[in-house]
């Protein structure tokens, strides 16, 4: 019987052992010893476009926006109040007394004297005067347009060009937000040929002239230059007054690295939301829980926020070793879920089928298995913590019996016995079937929409799950390729302004209303809301809008999850805080 090892063989093994490790730095490359100042980010999905205005409402490419481009204020981690970042103050409204705007609202900017871009050149009024026609532009998407509408006009200060004022010919709950929320650009390397400074920003705030403007040339020219991508993804084109730039941007995530002599960093004192410590930010993709959890363990994740798995969350602070070196936490309403539905569908442009849907959803299985008591019930769009919530309307109960019942009332039934109903839709027989778009990878997400299936299937509705990443499901639900989906929202501090999605002005894809929903009703109370400055009229308004979703439902009001955060204990724990995605990145240092 041959032995496995002869010395000779053990010899040759240890030699090739030996060989190897001495070879293995020169093949493979030294282990590059992590940098204390690097801060790793985990991210749901891959970024997919950085131009701002382009590729509004993908989370993973907002994350790393507001890192490049900066707006002119920003909330404060801790208090949640405004606060200057791009400008010297943060302006008081102010009305207008005389002269052509007299009767208006004004507000009154400085940009920061120290503010430059990356070339050299001052910050401006022109600038954002560049940004706010882009904003505007009609052939652009109209996130921020909404929101913008309102404005009247604006003027430079002719003795400094770091000063100007903004007018708005009506009181606006949001002028403020909206002007401090709008991503800075400078025009030099935007618009290199300066087309857009041909027109005034009046053009733009005047419906009149959106047609003319649309077929004007010259735009057109621009806007195929804007939409070049390079300002989605190259390194030298993505440029903005913030502290970092980008270096790579792929499938795996993003590197943004700390610009050298910065601006900011020399009144960072003065002006504490510009402070920027990390020389590197290093955004991870990662939507496994298998190797979310080995990163952790590795160091090879810091911050963690976003969709994070309730279970695993739960599971991963029991575990002593994690618990020690990161903290855990669970705060504040930064969204809900929606079912959402297109009312182009015939199908669900039947408020009864909406009504019998609000019945088949298992709110407790949601509530206490998926989101493993994580969460609230809300039975209107917003965070139930906003003082405007009406918490008056009924809750719909998980009742199979009942939607069958309101299924019937609307002339669906099961004529031939396969358990799916039918009913006769303009001179055809259609079957109660639909899509549902479910954005992956998310555990949740897939969790919900396996139940409803189910459930569906008890009432007699034939349901068919498609499963798409999440930039694709943003896309489709946006363009109107959906019959219906399940779909988180940032809920942001303070006023909640609906007429981005549910006015009719906003219908998708050129505004957020992504159910296609009209109700003329709604765009008065929508419109109301949005103009009234006394707090107990503008809370009526809310309540009575509410009432009137909560039996039109565009969309199914699911649950509102606590936020899932998890952050490294090395850092200062001023990192943290209640505003989504529960950290401000810039600002981990490590602690002494």
């Amino acid at each position: 019987m041959n032995k496995v090892f002869t010395p000779r063989k053990l010899l040759i093994a240890v030699a090739i052992l030996l060989i190897g490790w001495l070879l293995y730095p020169l093949i493979f490359g030294k282990q590059k010893q992590r940098d204390p100042e690097e801060v790793y980010i985990r991210l749901d999905s891959p970024p997919t476009n950085l131009n701002v205005f382009l590729a509004v409402g993908h989370g993973p490419s907002s994350t790393i926006t507001r890192q490049i481009f900066h707006t002119m204020g920003d909330l404060d981690l801790k208090t949640m109040e405004l606060k200057p970042w791009l400008i010297e103050a943060i302006p008081s409204v102010r009305l207008v007394q005389d002269g052509p705007h007299k009767g208006q609202f004004a507000y009154d900017f400085a940009i920061i004297p120290e503010a430059v871009w990356d070339n050299g050149t001052p910050v401006t009024a022109n600038d954002v005067a560049f940004t706010l026609k882009i904003a505007l532009h009609p052939d652009f998407p109209a996130a921020y347009r909404g929101y913008l509408a309102p404005m009247s006009d604006m003027e430079i200060d002719p003795s400094n060009p770091k000063k100007f004022t903004i007018f708005f010919k009506t009181y606006y709950m949001l002028a403020l937000e909206a002007l401090c929320g709008t991503p800075i650009l400078p025009s030099y390397h935007f618009d290199v040929n300066q087309r857009m400074a041909k027109f005034p920003l009046t053009d733009f705030l005047d419906s009149t002239k959106t047609r003319t403007l649309s077929a004007d040339p010259e735009l057109d020219i621009f806007e195929k230059e804007f939409s070049d991508a390079k300002f989605s993804n190259d390194p030298n084109s993505v440029i903005g007054s913030g502290a970092y730039r980008l270096q790579v941007m792929n499938e795996q995530g993003a590197v943004l690295v700390k610009k050298q002599n910065w601006w900011g960093d020399k009144v960072r004192d003065k002006y504490p939301m510009l402070q920027a410590y990390p020389k590197k930010l290093v955004y991870k993709a990662v939507a496994d829980d298998l190797a979310m959890e080995n990163m952790i363990k590795t160091g090879q994740l810091d911050l963690l926020g976003g969709s994070i798995n309730p279970a695993k969350f739960q599971e991963w602070r029991a575990i002593d070793s994690l618990k020690n070196r990161f903290d855990f936490l669970t705060q504040g309403f930064t969204q809900y879920n929606r079912w959402v539905f297109n009312l182009k569908n015939p199908i669900l442009a039947d408020p009864l089928v909406r009504k019998a849907l609000t019945h088949v959803v298992d709110y407790d299985y949601l509530l206490n298995q998926v989101q493993r008591g994580m969460a609230v019930r809300i039975a209107a769009p917003m965070a139930p913590n906003k003082p405007f919530y009406n918490k008056n309307l009924p809750l719909p109960d998980f009742n199979i019996a009942k939607a069958r019942e309101i299924l019937a009332s609307a002339g669906w039934v099961d004529a031939n016995g396969d358990g799916v109903l039918e009913k006769n839709l303009n001179g055809q027989v259609q079957t109660l079937s639909f899509k549902i778009l479910v954005p992956a990878p998310s555990k949740t997400n897939e969790l919900m929409s396996v139940n409803l299936k189910e459930n569906c299937k008890q009432a007699g509705i034939e349901v068919q799950l498609v499963s798409l990443d999440i930039g694709t499901a943003n896309m489709d639900t946006k363009s109107g390729n959906f019959d219906s989906a399940l779909l988180g929202l940032t809920s942001n501090p303070g006023l909640v302004e609906y007429y981005q999605r549910f006015h009719s002005k906003s219908l998708a894809p050129a505004g957020d209303n992504r159910s296609n929903y009209v109700s003329a009703e709604a765009d008065r109370l929508i419109e109301a809301i949005r103009t009234e400055p006394d707090e107990a009229r503008r809370n009526q308004h809310y309540f009575a809008l509410q009432e009137l979703l909560s039996r039109d439902l565009p969309e199914i009001p699911l649950l509102a999850p606590l936020q899932r955060i998890i952050v490294s204990r090395k850092f200062d724990p001023a990192v943290a805080g209640e505003m989504r995605p529960g950290y401000y990145e810039q600002y981990a240092r490590v602690s002494e």
